[in-house]
């Protein structure tokens, strides 16, 4: 990690703010605003994944924690809460606005596609809006987080995230945590498949304890297994086949993003078993951290992933950064895209994970950050050749 960051950022201030929080939303509007105007959103993948992380370079490290008053003040303030709502909103108008944009005017599939991908991104995004808000108690929180994960027609990742994966992270019974030397498009079927299945036994021996039976009225899997027919079904009604099957293309990338982004959080890490089936307690060196600043406001701090695990209540505002805990060498932007690389995210990845392993602390080798930086001056070359050629059709 380079010292040589531009402070501009009054950290004491920004703690208090909740403003930053809008980037999402902002991003949903300029995403609509050039959709409208110039049938384009490869302007606005560009800014994701060329111009974040550019700045993510440059700018100082998100690395403030709360102390433990200020923690209990930030939990009170409903302002934090406000952005997560709006997203929801914002998801479901975007993604109604984007087929009927689609179907009401010619565009080139070159365009099209990217409307579809970004919109699909911005999906994904807001899968970690339900994340957040289905880790509370408060009902509407729970409902907000159910109805935003429908829209994406993964549900049951409430059930499985909450009972399976913080149970069961960083060891062999967790499918939503990557092994070292495992790529992703082996990880997806794993892990897609797995939390499906985890979820489902999960509500099935709920169910057999409380009623004594699986097949229940009660039982939330079978409900949201006939909502992933019902609702394609639905979009197919009232929008055609065209429309539902942008519909599905949103879905699937946003699922794919979604655990693509679990794979750079868990990989390679492992929690000791310490008797046959049972393993040392979750704690902030099971999961990868990033404190590069957009792309951490972009995310509502879950790049502060080990202080999530270690707390899982605790809300986004209230995270903390640890020395201790296993050091990303960029931001979510670009490792997930990083991921996608296999060969070269081995090596990025597994030197890093072998100097965590060595230091037990964060150590960003000289050569890790300089192919980090090749990559993203790589990613910058391609998305920006592809802005380019958008404008040009």
């Amino acid at each position: 990690m380079i010292n040589s960051k531009i402070k501009i950022f009054n950290d004491d201030s920004l703690l208090f703010s909740s403003y930053q929080y809008y980037t999402v939303p902002f991003l949903y509007t300029m995403a609509m605003i050039l959709i409208s105007y110039f049938e384009n959103a490869w302007i606005a993948i560009w800014i994701v994944y060329t111009l974040i992380p550019f700045l993510d370079e440059f700018f100082s490290l998100d690395l403030r924690n709360p102390t433990k008053d200020e923690q209990m003040k930030l939990e009170s303030e409903m302002k934090f809460k406000l952005p997560l709502y709006v997203c929801v909103i914002f998801d479901w108008i975007s993604l109604v606005w984007m087929i009927n944009f689609l179907l009401n005017n010619e565009i080139q599939l070159f365009n099209k596609l990217g409307i579809i991908f970004l919109c699909g991104n911005l999906a994904a995004s807001n899968i970690n809006i339900a994340h957040e808000l289905f880790h509370k108690d408060n009902l509407l929180d729970k409902l907000l987080g159910t109805v935003t994960l429908a829209r994406n027609l993964y549900t049951h990742f409430a059930i499985e995230h909450l009972h399976g994966h913080h149970r069961h992270v960083a060891t062999p019974k967790d499918p939503a945590s990557s092994l070292k030397g495992q790529k992703i498009w082996h990880f997806l079927p794993q892990t897609i498949i797995g939390s499906y299945l985890s979820a489902w036994n999960y509500e099935a021996d709920l169910m057999q304890k409380k009623y004594g039976s699986v097949i229940r009225i009660q039982n939330r899997m079978i409900w949201y297994t006939i909502s992933y027919f019902i609702i394609p079904c639905i979009f197919y009604y009232y929008f055609g086949f065209l429309g539902c099957a942008y519909f599905l293309g949103t879905v699937i990338n946003s699922v794919v993003y979604l655990e693509t982004i679990n794979y750079i959080e868990h990989y390679g890490l492992s929690r000791k078993e310490i008797e046959p089936g049972k393993y040392e307690k979750v704690d902030i060196r099971h999961s990868w951290n990033a404190p590069h600043r957009l792309s951490n406001y972009l995310l509502f701090k879950l790049q502060r992933h080990s202080d999530h695990h270690e707390n899982p209540y605790k809300s986004y505002q209230t995270l903390c950064s640890y020395d201790e805990s296993p050091q990303l060498p960029h931001g979510y932007t670009v490792c997930i895209l990083l991921a996608w690389v296999p060969k070269l995210w081995f090596e990025i990845m597994d030197l890093q994970l072998k100097n965590w392993e060595q230091h037990k602390k964060n150590v960003t080798s000289e050569q890790v950050h300089q192919k980090m930086l090749n990559f993203i001056f790589k990613i910058g070359i391609v998305t920006t050749t592809l802005a380019t050629a958008s404008i040009a059709l």
